[in-house]
């Protein structure tokens, strides 16, 4: 993994009306990841490392704290982060980050302050809110940030939510690009597609292309 710049997101939940709700914010026109809503995070830098022997994931939790407050103004502590997954792009990728996702409450009552140029908006949805949104083209969200809110579709709680983030083994999506009945879609280990699990017979995928966009994991 020389070749791939580290980075960390968090995904930030609140209690709404009867559900939990995300923090989702879009991105400019121009740039990576353009218009699409994304978590807030960003690539780790020399300041996250305190100590020689800091582990990748707790100098990726200080990152994802950091970029929390600079694309936020929303202040958390590192240390309440629980560890939800690991994403690789698939190798064809222009920029290739491995990113470390994780799950936190937001703080109580505090309010989002944008910083200029880098996002243009923000919203708070619930998981439901959030992936209907996409599938009528009203947003776009990119497949790490659809595969986490599709996982969080059935938890109400903060609890259920932050409970998501301390299973026992953090999955890994390392990410390969396929065409499934002529349209792209990304698959993970798992699925019969993916260079791992050639041979294998089962499903880990997200066709896209035209909408709606399908995930299909029959290991759930």
């Amino acid at each position: 993994m020389s070749n791939l710049l580290s980075a960390a997101t968090v995904v930030l939940v609140r209690n709404g009306n009867q559900e939990i709700e995300l923090l989702l914010m879009k991105r400019p026109q121009q740039g990576s990841f353009a218009n699409a809503w994304v978590f807030p995070g960003g690539r780790v830098e020399v300041e996250d490392v305190i100590h020689e022997d800091d582990s990748e994931v707790d100098v990726a939790r200080r990152t994802a704290a950091r970029e929390t407050f600079e694309e936020t103004g929303l202040e958390i502590n590192a240390l309440d982060l629980s560890h939800f997954a690991v994403w690789l792009p698939p190798p064809q990728a222009p920029k290739r980050f491995h990113t470390w996702f994780f799950i936190g409450q937001a703080p109580v009552d505090a309010e989002v302050r944008l910083p200029d140029g880098e996002l243009v908006d923000h919203a708070w949805m619930t998981p439901a809110k959030a992936i209907a949104s996409h599938q009528n083209n009203e947003i776009h969200l990119m497949p790490p940030t659809f595969v986490s809110i599709h996982q969080l579709l059935n938890v109400t709680t903060i609890a259920e939510a932050l409970a998501v983030g301390m299973a026992e083994k953090t999955p890994l999506y390392e990410s390969f690009i396929v065409q499934v009945d002529e349209r792209p879609t990304v698959v993970w280990t798992g699925d019969s597609e993916h260079p791992s699990s050639l041979g294998m017979v089962g499903k880990h995928r997200l066709i896209m292309g035209e909408l709606p966009w399908i995930f299909d994991n029959d290991q759930l």
